[in-house]
C-alpha cells in the first residue's frame, strides 16, 4: 500500500505538470492575439492583452511557488474542487 503523503505528493507534482502546459499555451495564444490585434491597428488592444499574458504569468509562478512549498495541502484543494465538479448534489 503506497503511504498518504507520497500519493498526495504525487497528485500535486501532476497538478504543476498541468498548470505548466496550460501555460505555455496561454502565452503562445495571447502572443498570437496581440501581434494580430497590433497590425489590425488596434495599439491599445494589443497592449492590454500583453499586460493580461504578463499578469497571468506572474499568478502561474505564484502558484507554482505555492504548490511546490505546500504539496499536500495544493492536492487536498485540488481534490476538493475536483469532488466539487463532479458532484451534482
Amino acid at each position: 500500500m503506497i503511504p498518504v503523503g507520497l500519493k498526495v505528493g504525487g497528485h500535486a507534482i501532476r497538478f504543476l505538470r498541468t498548470l505548466y502546459k496550460g501555460k505555455a499555451k496561454i502565452g503562445s495564444a495571447s502572443k498570437k492575439a496581440a501581434s494580430f490585434a497590433a497590425k489590425k491597428g488596434h495599439a491599445k488592444t494589443s497592449q492590454f492583452i500583453t499586460g493580461v499574458s504578463q499578469k497571468t504569468h506572474k499568478g502561474t509562478k505564484w502558484a507554482k511557488r505555492t504548490i511546490k512549498k505546500y504539496p499536500k495541502s495544493s492536492a487536498a484543494i485540488g481534490g476538493a474542487v475536483g469532488w466539487d465538479l463532479i458532484d451534482r448534489d
